[in-house]
């Protein structure tokens, strides 16, 4: 819990020290500088219990009006709405912001499911478009998941949290997701 909150003040307070260009970093190597800058410019940084934004951090479980207006302040947009009957947890209903998606169920916080896109990274600096597996791999602990999804896998966070993944054939990262899904596998 103390590491997940060091992650996401970090960038905060480098932020507030000034421009992103101008900030030391602190981890060593190309990749970690990367990671550290897509972090300190993200508006919102997801993890795999929740997200957080402009500070507060919101987990699993927070009511949608909570994460709703947490985020539509983090864009400067409304989200695009939708819901799906047949998830196999139950109802659930989204909210679109740029490229992330995040889930509800029964008015809660469920989950969210990343694509490559501005804005939006892990607490890790992890972005699809972006990272690669074998990025990935050279950083954290990878493994690939035997589903009908291809290219499924999952890795352990910073943090020792879980985020599962979607890799392209050619390594890309496509998509990330924590929490409860509406995926059929």
């Amino acid at each position: 819990m103390i590491r997940t909150a060091l992650l996401l003040a970090l960038p905060l307070a480098l932020a507030g020290c000034g421009s992103a260009s101008d900030q030391p970093v602190a981890e060593a190597g190309e990749q970690g500088d990367a990671a550290q800058q897509r972090i300190v410019q993200a508006r919102i940084v997801v993890n795999a219990d929740g997200l957080s934004a402009g500070g507060e951090t919101l987990g699993f479980s927070t009511p949608r009006a909570e994460v709703d207006a947490l985020a539509e302040q983090a864009f400067g947009a409304a989200p695009a709405k939708s819901r799906n009957e047949e998830c196999g947890a139950g109802p659930m209903d989204f909210s679109q912001f740029g490229p992330l998606q995040i889930a509800y169920l029964d008015g809660s916080f469920a989950g969210w499911f990343l694509r490559a896109g501005e804005g939006v990274v892990t607490a890790d600096g992890i972005a699809p478009g972006v990272t690669t597996l074998d990025a990935l791999q050279d950083e954290r602990q990878v493994q690939q998941l035997d589903t009908t999804l291809e290219g499924e896998f999952q890795y352990t966070t910073g943090d020792y949290g879980t985020i599962t993944g979607f890799a392209a054939p050619d390594g890309s990262i496509d998509a990330l997701q924590a929490g409860i899904s509406c995926f059929f596998r």
